[in-house]
Formats: C-alpha cells, sequence, structure tokens
C-alpha cells in the first residue's frame, strides 16, 4: 500500500484567494493589516515577472555582525568593505552569479552597486560542480544564477540605512540573519524582524557568524540556544549555522547549504508560498471570518418581523381592517330606520387613510400615528439583536460588519414599513353574500311593520272621525285573539330586532377573519420590507465573510 502526499494548492490559486479575501476584508479588517496584504501581493507579482533563474539572498545582521566580510568569504574575493568603523555597509551590495537577465531584477530591488562574479571565485567554482546531498534530486541542471545582497545594519544609527535593511527583507528570495556571540539573543533583531517572518523556514538560514571568538567548550551552548530562540520566533526548521569569516571555519558548509536552495529554483515559490502564508494569518487575525452563521436563522428573522410590525402599527391597522367591516356591515344589514347613525360615523379604516389614494395619484403615506418611543426602540433593538444573532460567534469586526449592514437602510426603514402598510391589498370596499340576505329581510320586516302600524293608525282614524272601521281580522291561533295589524307590527319589530343582533353577531365573526387575515397580509409585507432592507445586506455580509473563510484557508495552505 502506497501513502500518497497531499496535494500542494498551487502558488497561484493562493494568491488569487488572498486576493478575494482581501478584497472581501475591504472595510472590515484595519486599514493597515489590507495595505501590508496589498503591498505584498504587488511585490510578489512584480517578483514573478523577473528572472526565476536568480536566487535573491539577502544578508542581514545588527551592527557589528560581520555581514560584508561573511559575503566576502562566501565569495571568495573582497567585494564588499568590512571595516572597524561602523556602519560600514550604507547601501545594498549585490555579488551577482550568471549576471545574464539580472539587470531588471536587481533594479527592482533598487541595487546601485554590482559586482559581477568571474569563474575564479570561490562561490562560482562551488556553482559549478554537481549538487550532493539531500537536495541533489530536487536541483536543476546548469549554474544556478545567485544575486547575494550585503545590506545595511538593521539597527543602524542611520534611519535611512535601517529603511533599506527593513524594505529588503521583504524583497529578497532567501533570509540570512547573521548574529554574532555578543548579539545572538538582541530582543531587537527577534522581536521586530525575525519573529515576523516566523514559517519561512525553507528560505531561512540563521548564521552565528564569528564562531572562533568562542571556546570550543562554549559553542554547542551558545548555537543549542540561538536554535532555541529561533524555534520560538516560529521558525521551526531553519538551519541554525556557526561560520567564521575571519578562519573560514564554517564557510564551505553555508556556502553549499545557499546553493542548494539556488540550485532548486524553489526559492521564489517557497518565499512567495510562505509570505502568502503569513499574510493569511495576519488577515485572519485582524478579522477573522471563521465562525459565522452560514445565513440569518428563521427564529431570529421572525422575532425581527415581530418587532417591526410593533413599529409599523401592524395591530391597529388590523384591527381598523375587522372593524371597518363591521362599520359596513352594520350599514347594510342593521334596522333601516337607525342606519343613518353609521353613516356619520367615520370609517375606522378611512381615518387611517389605509387603501385610497388622492386625486387618483396613488396611495400615500398613512395617517396612522407615529410609533411611540417604546415601539420605536423595540424596531431599533430588533434590529440590533437580529444582528447580533446573526453574527454571534464571529470576531469583533465582522460583527460590526454584520450590524452595519443591518442598519444600512435604517433610514429608508420606517417610510418603507409605512408604504408596506399603505400599499396593502386590504379589500377594504369587500362586501358579504349575507349581506343581501339580512338586508332584504330587514326591509321586508320593516315594511310589514309599516303595513300594520298603517292600518292601525287607519283605523283609529276612522274612529276618531266617527266613521265605521272595516272589520278587523284576528289572529286567532295565540292564546287570545290579536288583531292581524298588531301581530305584524310586533313581529316586524322583532325580526328587526333579531335580524340586527344576528346580523352584528355575524359581522363580529366575519370582522375578526378579515382582522386575522389582514394582520397576516400586513406581516407578510412587513417580512418582505424586512427581508430586503434588513434580512439580505445581512445575508450578504455573512456569504461574505464564509467566502474570506474558504479564501483565507486555502491562501494559508489548509
Amino acid at each position: 500500500m502506497s501513502l500518497r502526499r497531499p496535494r500542494t494548492t498551487p502558488l497561484h490559486e493562493r494568491l488569487d484567494a488572498l486576493d478575494r479575501a482581501l478584497a472581501a476584508l475591504d472595510g472590515i479588517a484595519p486599514g493597515e493589516a489590507l495595505t501590508g496584504t496589498a503591498e505584498l501581493l504587488e511585490r510578489i507579482d512584480r517578483r514573478r515577472a523577473l528572472s526565476a533563474e536568480h536566487t535573491v539572498i539577502g544578508l542581514f545582521g545588527a551592527t557589528g555582525s560581520g555581514k560584508s566580510s561573511l559575503l566576502n568569504a562566501l565569495i571568495g574575493k573582497d567585494v564588499a568593505r568590512a571595516a572597524v568603523r561602523r556602519p560600514t555597509t550604507s547601501a545594498p551590495l549585490a555579488a551577482v552569479l550568471g549576471d545574464a537577465g539580472s539587470e531588471a531584477l536587481l533594479d527592482w530591488l533598487e541595487v546601485e552597486e554590482r559586482h559581477a562574479l568571474d569563474e575564479g571565485t570561490a562561490l562560482a567554482r562551488a556553482a559549478s560542480k554537481p549538487a550532493r546531498g539531500r537536495r541533489a534530486r530536487r536541483t536543476e541542471a546548469g549554474t544556478p544564477g545567485v544575486v547575494l545582497l550585503d545590506l545595511p545594519d538593521l539597527d543602524s544609527v542611520e534611519s535611512a540605512h535601517r529603511d533599506i535593511a527593513e524594505r529588503m527583507t521583504g524583497m529578497v528570495d532567501v533570509i540570512v540573519w547573521v548574529t554574532d556571540p555578543q548579539k545572538y539573543a538582541d530582543a531587537l533583531l527577534h522581536h521586530e524582524f525575525v519573529r515576523p517572518f516566523a514559517g519561512h523556514d525553507a528560505v531561512t538560514v540563521l548564521v552565528l557568524n564569528q564562531v572562533d571568538r568562542l571556546r570550543e567548550a562554549e559553542r554547542e551552548g551558545v548555537l543549542a540556544s540561538l536554535a532555541a530562540i529561533a524555534r520560538a520566533d516560529g521558525l521551526e526548521s531553519a538551519p541554525v549555522l556557526a561560520a567564521s569569516a575571519e578562519t573560514g571555519e564554517g564557510i564551505e558548509e553555508l556556502r553549499e547549504h545557499l546553493l542548494g536552495i539556488a540550485r532548486s529554483r524553489e526559492a521564489v515559490v517557497e518565499r512567495h508560498r510562505a509570505d502568502v502564508r503569513g499574510a493569511a494569518a495576519r488577515l485572519r487575525e485582524a478579522a477573522d471570518p471563521t465562525g459565522m452563521a452560514e445565513r440569518s436563522s428563521p427564529a431570529a428573522i421572525d422575532t425581527l418581523v415581530e418587532d417591526l410590525s410593533l413599529a409599523a402599527r401592524v395591530e391597529p391597522v388590523a384591527r381598523a381592517v375587522g372593524g371597518s367591516y363591521r362599520h359596513r356591515a352594520a350599514r347594510r344589514v342593521g334596522w333601516p330606520p337607525l342606519r343613518w347613525i353609521r353613516s356619520v360615523r367615520a370609517d375606522p379604516l378611512a381615518r387611517l387613510g389605509i387603501g385610497r389614494g388622492r386625486d387618483g395619484e396613488g396611495l400615500e403615506r398613512t395617517s396612522l400615528p407615529a410609533p411611540d418611543a417604546a415601539a420605536s426602540a423595540r424596531a431599533s433593538g430588533g434590529v440590533r439583536r437580529f444582528a447580533d444573532d446573526a453574527s454571534a460567534g464571529g470576531s469583533d469586526p465582522w460583527r460590526a460588519a454584520v450590524r452595519a449592514a443591518a442598519r444600512s437602510e435604517e433610514e429608508a426603514l420606517p417610510d418603507a414599513l409605512d408604504q408596506a402598510v399603505a400599499e396593502a391589498d386590504l379589500r377594504a370596499g369587500e362586501t358579504s353574500w349575507w349581506w343581501r340576505v339580512l338586508d332584504v329581510l330587514q326591509w321586508l320586516a320593516l315594511l310589514i311593520g309599516v303595513v300594520g302600524l298603517g292600518w292601525l293608525g287607519l283605523n283609529a282614524a276612522l274612529a276618531f272621525l266617527g266613521v265605521p272601521p272595516p272589520p278587523m281580522p284576528m289572529v286567532e291561533e295565540l292564546w287570545i285573539p290579536i288583531p292581524l295589524p298588531t301581530v305584524m307590527l310586533v313581529l316586524a319589530i322583532a325580526a328587526g330586532i333579531l335580524l340586527g343582533v344576528a346580523g352584528s353577531a355575524i359581522a363580529a365573526m366575519s370582522g375578526a377573519w378579515h382582522r386575522r387575515r389582514a394582520r397576516r397580509l400586513l406581516t407578510a409585507r412587513v417580512r418582505g420590507t424586512a427581508q430586503d432592507l434588513v434580512v439580505e445586506p445581512v445575508d450578504e455580509t455573512l456569504h461574505q465573510a464564509r467566502q474570506a473563510a474558504s479564501d483565507l484557508a486555502l491562501a494559508h495552505g489548509e
């Protein structure tokens, strides 16, 4: 059974992922984190467009670490000025092995002093030999191109010198940290320069120069201490080598190690891969998008709709719909002589200006009273609670981004809610079939009552005038004989009352149904407004967070 190595994501895919993550984090992560990543991507793009045949190796260190002497020893020729006076190096110096095609690269590095190495130098002779050891299987044929840089001191008293050295740490392909027995544990070197390059093990070398100043019994302990500090700085596998530019001790081993890196032609890719991984980690630390929900929860949306419905005065409008139905029903099924009372009362729905336009110009703002302070506070708090629920588990920058998204349409929300209510099709003029039935019965009862009353009145008038009235029919089926007109009048009044009570009861039940229907309709419209102005912006931000998390994971190599 064979074990397959896990697929390594190509560098270009990781660069694309970092670029997408950078765009997703714009306005969310702190500006310095975004600026640093953008500059890194620009540097990587520029370096990839330049010579891939040359490996740029920079010697970095504090004052007195012997960088210039070490460069001369590696080359086997004095090209860098080494002196007792400090600082010695004030500008970058390049020793170039295989200078063909290196001009544009050195121009980008802004290195003016350039020395082309001839075949007689120790570096050139070593480069022409076949590779040995573990790196031999990963090398490419031909003499590798090498640009060896001697750089100003990292702790130079001249700020311009420090700026050059700091800039170069981000541009070279291989970083060689040169220290000495006195300053190998210097906090400035490790905290400000070495530690930011944690994870760059493949393109980092730590050199303890001037090892000849240590007694044999001290060397092992100092090297072990330097290695431990390097591990604490995040360089788990970076080699720690001892050398002496003065005596030549360890120079050949260091030279072969650097040439091995150059022969593999992988330093540029390894450096960029480590840079991208570090940038992804810094962005994640600045604004970690992991832990965010995939989308807003239905329960949180329901709570938001409930809060916004209160601000939109859904319940008062729903009650007005039910009241309007009862009002119009009473005008149709109430006792006809008293219906005029309903005519002088305003329709509850009409008082709110719901469902009516003016001059044919469509709907206008409702006449609902503005939400009281408690309702407005609940709506504002509802939006805030919704955002907090949606962003629960996220980092502070993303939680702030979700809150901002939830409130992005805050100024438009009140009018949108009002129009959602005003433009709802509440069927304000809708009638019911039973209205006509009861209306006919009421008028029939009234007609019977009028006939009975008129009959009785006519008989009374005739009697008053001394004219004998015609015989009056009697209803004998009752316990006592009752004149038919009297029965007609009594039955008409009773029927009117019963029909009125029945109509009111049916209108109350139907009005309650219309109120519930209006509540459902208005709540649905409030939900639509909430979806457009609050939920969708939040869900877009959550999607942005998920995409950023995926891209950062890809850029980090996970």
